[in-house]
């Protein structure tokens, strides 16, 4: 945790080798030169961060020492203005990998070795000379820093604006529906890089362009060639492409987290709520609840989060319910959060797969369960998109206002789907794949269907919120098209309730391939 502790420690050696190299790393760089500290002017304090890394079979293979500034010590308008920095979303991993897994592209990845030094600065900023590496008759002196550094409030953003100048500059363009990937279209072939801050994934049907891409970017960054993608975000990639398959699994990290709470021998459990689950606000005040198991419980609901987001929509419905109540906790709550833990220990091998079916054509689902929350009687919106046979996008929240009848919620619902469908429309669209018009979304509810098919105003919809209407507008444009189906071949109720063991089961199993 601190550099006294690496010192000390029986692997000091390795964690003195690791300092070394970020330091000649940074002196490589022209990170900072050593000044006097203006007067009025505060240093930006610095610490060593230690981390072993590991690879995906959870072995260690590498010491890695950062230097990293304290940003909450800098001051607004002197040190920094603007820290915003793009990333990619994780529904838009999946979409390119399902696509790439169609198509039969190659799926390479790279990693910029320090990308946040890579950064140009705007602002005059000084930090304090790190611990253990003070120059000798100048440790009064300060880093003036040059380039950005790990921990600055701006190194991220500063840091995109530089590779997405390089980017450019190499001919590729820069989505508007995502603006971490970018194309590169040249005689029929077709080049895609994805950004996830030091990530980058490169794929495309030409290998040789490929290949000539990280070329390019080596001249520009320092790199470490991955090879094909394995392993991303801590999300383990599979590919098969004999069978034309890919699958994604969480497997390890849901492991880890589960050896961190300390529950890796529990019972299983085969539904993330218990049957009959209900979480009610909590009574008593907030003051008198201990920050530890705050701090618990938070710490439970965000590692169920990661996973959820990742491979895991068969989640989506418990951890919308848990996180809201992360402010005010209980131990009710607590034990309804150990039982989806429990419910991960039991699929935690489980894999999100694509190109099990040939289907290049997106397919929606949208359903609501209405009023089902016993504190204010809002109802749960839930959708999922697939393609290729697996899940890219899904969705579970609670509703902004109180639906007075199912019609409503579902009317809601499918308002909300519509606007994700667009986002897949115009994301497709600019990769050069045009989805058929319309795109469909699948409904259970035939009053919801007429009430957008038909703009009818009358007293049970004239207080609908003019925004819930859009989908009429998605219709008539033929953006999207609505498709009624039976309650119980909507795979989208599993978003938006507890369901039995049976129907989670097969409904889950729907979505992940």
């Amino acid at each position: 945790m601190t550099y006294k502790e690496a010192i000390a420690s029986p692997a000091s050696t390795k964690w003195e080798e690791a300092m070394i190299d970020e330091m000649e790393s940074l002196k490589h760089n022209g990170t900072w030169e050593l000044l006097d500290l203006p007067p009025g002017r505060k240093a930006v304090r610095c610490k060593w961060v230690y981390r072993l890394k590991f690879n995906a079979a959870g072995e260690p293979y590498h010491y890695k020492a950062r230097l990293v500034a304290k940003g909450f010590t800098q001051v607004y308008s002197l040190d920094y203005e603007e820290t915003f920095s793009p990333v990619a979303r994780l529904d838009t991993m999946r979409t390119l990998l399902a696509l790439a897994t169609l198509e039969d592209w190659e799926i390479h990845q790279v990693d910029v070795k320090s990308a946040f030094l890579k950064g140009d600065l705007d602002e005059e900023i000084y930090m304090q000379q790190p611990k253990g590496f003070q120059m000798v008759g100048q440790e009064k002196k300060v880093c003036h820093l040059l380039k950005a550094i790990y921990g600055l409030k701006q190194a991220s953003r500063q840091w995109h604006r530089k590779l997405c100048s390089a980017l450019l500059g190499m001919g590729f363009d820069q989505l508007s529906a995502d603006t971490s990937v970018y194309v590169y279209r040249h005689q029929g072939g077709l080049t895609i890089l994805m950004v996830y801050v030091d990530d980058i994934t490169v794929m495309g049907n030409d290998a040789a362009h490929i290949i000539l891409v990280k070329q390019e970017l080596a001249k520009h960054f320092d790199l470490t060639d991955l090879g094909e993608l394995t392993y991303f975000l801590g999300i383990c990639v599979t590919r098969d492409r004999k069978h034309h398959t890919l699958e994604l699994d969480q497997s390890k990290y849901i492991r880890d987290i589960l050896i961190r709470f300390q529950m890796i021998d529990v019972t299983p459990a085969y539904t993330p709520l218990a049957a009959g689950t209900q979480l009610l606000k909590s009574n008593h005040p907030v003051e008198d609840n201990d920050s530890s198991f705050i701090t618990q419980y938070q710490s439970i609901v965000g590692s169920l989060m990661y996973a959820m987001l990742g491979t895991h929509p068969d989640l989506a419905f418990a951890v919308t319910k848990l996180s809201q109540f992360g402010s005010n906790p209980n131990n009710y709550h607590l034990k309804a959060a150990k039982h989806v833990m429990r419910y991960l220990s039991a699929t935690q091998n489980y894999r999100l797969q694509f190109g099990s079916i040939d289907d290049n054509e997106i397919t929606g689902y949208s359903d609501s369960d209405w009023a089902a929350d016993q504190n204010d009687r809002r109802s749960t919106t839930g959708y999922a998109f697939l393609y290729a046979g697996g899940s890219i996008c899904w969705a579970s929240r609670k509703q902004p206002t109180v639906a007075l009848s199912s019609t409503e919620a579902e009317y809601m619902a499918i308002s909300d789907a519509s606007c994700h469908a667009i986002w897949l429309r115009t994301l497709f669209s600019e990769l050069g794949f045009k989805q058929p018009i319309p795109l469909p979304i699948h409904v259970d509810n035939k009053g919801s269907v007429d009430l957008a098919l038909n703009p009818v105003h009358h007293k049970h919809t004239k207080h609908i919120d003019i925004k819930h209407h859009f989908i009429r507008q998605c219709l008539e444009d033929l953006s999207v098209g609505l498709v009624q189906i039976p309650t119980n071949e909507n795979f989208a109720d599993v978003l938006t309730k507890n369901l039995p063991f049976t129907k989670h089961s097969l409904f889950s199993g729907n979505l992940v391939s």
